[in-house]
């Protein structure tokens, strides 16, 4: 069997796995005393809708902005540095915010979230200022040549 074919097996695999378990999942939930659709219909609307309305736009919109708004030779650490404080935000913002945090429970969200927020983003710009500067150093450079 050539390795094209052990992909596609694997990935039929993968998805007949998936299935089973959001499968048991939905069983598990119906089978619940207590099962009401109105938190899944307004997970699904937050994690459907707000992307699509809000991270879409915004998304297209600072691309374009960087496409003409930034010069070619630091485009790149711009762009890296974008992607990645899009995908940091996504991840903690829910700990930042304190979405679903019970006072009751002193053990939930027991950190200062906002703080390593600003401190992770201020790495990640921190490297692509880096990088940036050894693009202009370079392409400077090569013109001098």
């Amino acid at each position: 069997m050539r390795g094209g074919g052990v992909v596609v097996w694997a990935r039929r695999l993968l998805v007949a796995l998936g299935t089973a378990m959001l499968g048991y999942g939905v069983y598990g939930a119906v089978g619940a005393g207590e099962f009401g659709l109105a938190p899944y219909r307004n997970f699904l609307a937050a994690s459907l809708l707000w992307p699509t309305l809000l991270g879409v736009p915004v998304a297209l919109g600072l691309g374009a902005l960087v496409a003409r708004l930034v010069p070619g030779t630091v485009r790149a650490p711009v762009q890296a540095a974008l992607f990645t404080t899009g995908v940091v935000l996504v991840v903690a913002l829910p700990l930042v915010l304190g979405t679903g945090h019970d006072p009751t429970l002193p053990s939930a969200l027991p950190r200062a979230y906002g703080w390593g927020l600003a401190l992770v983003l201020g790495l990640v710009w921190t490297g692509a200022l880096a990088w940036a500067a050894l693009r202009l150093r370079a392409a400077f450079a090569a013109s001098r040549r």
